[in-house]
């Protein structure tokens, strides 16, 4: 009952700083990736699929976009763990800036396929803050070992 209670708690405290802070909303892409590549494909999938559905409810994007696109990421970045060393700040930051650029050519093709309005979706100066993402990797791992005891990586 804890892990789900984890997950609800993230994903509502990601989906409020992202609307607080809608600059910075690759959060919870990073999020996905965390869970991702520490507790494997499905859960990355899962979680990437909430995320992107809450996030449709509240962005002027298609519906169901963004859950379609996140969920891609999360399965991913599950099955990415298996060859790449987790803990590797450098690695952290290719994974990350490999998925929001993922994230953007899935969006971007399904967008345009399903309304035929093209440059919704464009790369800004957020691809700037991917150098942060070891920083939010440790954050996230803080939070991990707030509700759990230890963060073993699942294959």
């Amino acid at each position: 009952m804890k892990k789900p209670l984890f997950y609800f708690t993230s994903i509502i405290i990601i989906i409020i700083s992202e609307i607080l802070l809608s600059k910075f909303s690759f959060i919870g892409l990073i999020f996905i990736v965390f869970v991702g590549l520490y507790r494997g494909a499905s859960v990355g999938c899962s979680v990437g699929f909430f995320i992107g559905l809450l996030e449709g409810v509240f962005s002027t994007t298609s519906f169901g976009v963004g859950s379609f696109s996140y969920s891609i990421v999360g399965y991913l970045a599950g099955h990415i763990s298996r060859r790449i060393d987790e803990e590797n700040p450098l690695a952290q930051i290719i994974i990350v800036f490999l998925t929001i650029i993922l994230n953007w050519v899935i969006s971007s093709i399904i967008e345009t396929l399903f309304t035929g309005i093209q440059g919704l979706f464009y790369l800004d100066w957020k691809i700037v803050f991917v150098v942060l993402s070891p920083l939010y990797f440790w954050i996230l791992k803080k939070w991990w070992f707030f509700w759990f005891k230890k963060l073993e990586v699942e294959r």
